[in-house]
């Protein structure tokens, strides 16, 4: 008959070593900047708003699929909208317009442009839509997205087009008269 051991002598007496290889992590950030003009029927500037907006989980996984597909199309326009209660989210809500202002889906200007913002500071996407005078006329223009939806449709949108989602710090009163264009700059840096 055996003894029986006691739990306290029971123990493991292997160790596993980790060494972290020397250098520094890398991680790839995009940071969007929105600038909005209201330009009267005189062509002088009524208002300008700008500030950083959020880029969405949809835009994450569609700017990191565009990196291996020329295919993904990632920013075909903006949409605006009239609800700057819904707080900017990644995902649900707040990643989408709101409260749709009918007929304000507008496609780029033109093909957005790219620049190298020199040695260590990244680049820049720029797209640029511009609501021209009788395009809309809305006295409650408080947020805007960015959508990849192809084509654009005079609808809010699927959550799973917008690309980026921004709030107005003031409420934009764009009359029959006025233009507005919307600037937005898409920095990608690896850090």
């Amino acid at each position: 008959m055996s003894a029986a051991v006691a739990p306290e002598k029971l123990a493991v007496r292997d160790s596993i070593e980790v060494t972290q290889r020397k250098g520094t992590v890398e991680a790839v950030g995009v940071r969007g900047e929105v600038v909005a003009i209201l330009r009267g029927p005189d062509g002088m500037i009524k208002q300008i708003e700008f500030g950083n907006n959020l880029v969405t989980d949809n835009g994450d996984e569609e700017i990191a699929t565009r990196i291996f597909s020329d295919a993904e199309d990632i920013v075909t326009g903006m949409r605006l909208g009239n609800d700057s209660a819904t707080a900017i989210a990644k995902a649900g809500a707040g990643g989408n317009i709101v409260t749709y202002i009918s007929t304000s889906q507008e496609a780029l200007d033109s093909a957005a442009t790219f620049s190298d913002k020199g040695a260590g500071l990244g680049g820049r996407a720029i797209h640029i839509c511009t609501w021209d005078a009788g395009d809309i006329t809305d006295a409650d223009i408080e947020e805007t997205v960015l959508t990849s939806e192809t084509p654009i449709t005079d609808v809010a949108g699927a959550l799973s087009n917008v690309v980026a989602r921004f709030i107005f710090a003031s409420t934009i009163d764009k009359q029959a008269g006025d233009s507005l264009e919307v600037t937005w700059n898409l920095d990608i840096l690896g850090a």
